[in-house]
């Protein structure tokens, strides 16, 4: 068999495609990845902001988890079932005497809405201060003790309750001072627990607000020595909470429930707060493009409403808060 013979020109049906089909391929294969490239910008910029919503909820809730920790434990004193001092009118945060320390251990819980304290001028203007003092849950060991801190004993010994010694049947202080009050068997040798003392500031630092900086939660806490730039001990918390407001339940008959609720109870009000109502705004750490705050409104309390004029989403969290250990004292 011989191949038949071709006849000169005619095209085969191996040749190729011609320039226009070329044009025409790859004119829609760049509408398809642009298509694609748009879907992807798009759910990557949907994600992020899922992660910034998500972010700015956990830290709202952590900030209100912190508070009610620090507030809920506010007065604890270990084993002491009253406070045999007269009443006091203040906490005196900024002090540095421990022997004002235990005289005003009445006040579990003092704050402002507006303003700060002297030995804190770090604080935002305009946000909320709380201070709280309380035993650590805690025990130390005694040989664990530290000289720049506070510690406290309470005598389980019924007989040193009628003792003569001024400072039982507790004790608030230094790690250098002696701690020999007795447990329940009223054996010289067997000393009742030391707990460290507790005094600290929650606020909001107004150095991570300024340019691009981020709102923080912080905790600040006093130590009984010459306060300098090292004292009180400064640690950040949460990022991101930019407003703090508390208003605070008195108990006015003594049966641990609250009958009235006041931002700014009078000095001698302190020792019957029972608890404690919280407001803080939970702002998101980066802008979101295209987002205009400043159509939305955020009130805290009493507060005059917050207008922001940025891109910042915010969410307010709101919550009532017991003081566990004052309460229970006065309902026994």
């Amino acid at each position: 068999m011989f191949p038949k013979p071709q006849t000169p020109g005619l095209r085969t049906a191996e040749s190729g495609i011609s320039l226009v089909e070329l044009m025409i391929a790859m004119t829609l294969g760049l509408f398809v990845i642009g298509a694609m490239t748009a879907i992807f910008i798009n759910n990557s910029q949907s994600r992020r902001e899922l992660d910034k919503a998500a972010q700015q909820l956990e830290n709202g809730r952590y900030a209100i988890q912190i508070l009610r920790d620090e507030i809920s434990m506010a007065g604890y004193y270990d084993a002491m079932a009253s406070i045999a001092s007269p009443p006091s009118t203040t906490a005196s945060p900024c002090s540095t005497d421990v022997t004002v320390w235990k005289s005003s251990m009445d006040v579990a819980i003092e704050g402002v809405n507006s303003g700060s304290f002297p030995c804190l001028a770090t604080a935002r203007a305009g946000t909320g201060m709380l201070f709280v003092q309380r035993a650590s849950t805690a025990i130390a060991a005694p040989a664990s003790l530290q000289p720049n801190l506070a510690y406290l004993q309470v005598s389980l010994c019924g007989d040193e309750y009628v003792s003569a010694v001024a400072d039982k049947p507790f004790r608030v202080k230094l790690g250098t001072d002696p701690f020999d009050l007795q447990k329940i068997d009223c054996t010289t040798t067997n000393h009742a627990p030391i707990r460290q003392y507790i005094r600290r500031v929650l606020f909001i630092d107004r150095n991570n607000v300024a340019g691009d900086g981020i709102p923080t939660l912080k905790r600040a806490d006093f130590r009984p020595e010459a306060l300098s730039a090292t004292n009180p001990n400064v640690q950040a918390l949460v990022e991101g909470i930019e407003d703090l407001q508390f208003e605070y339940a008195i108990d006015t008959n003594g049966d641990g429930s609250p009958d009235a609720f006041s931002e700014t109870p009078a000095a001698n009000q302190l020792v019957n707060i029972v608890g404690v109502r919280v407001w803080l705004i939970a702002r998101a750490t980066d802008p979101t493009p295209g987002y205009d705050a400043s159509t939305k409104t955020f009130q805290l309390g009493s507060k005059a409403a917050l207008t922001p004029n940025d891109a910042f989403k915010r969410h307010v969290f709101n919550t009532y808060i017991e003081l566990i250990h004052p309460v229970g004292r006065r309902t026994k």
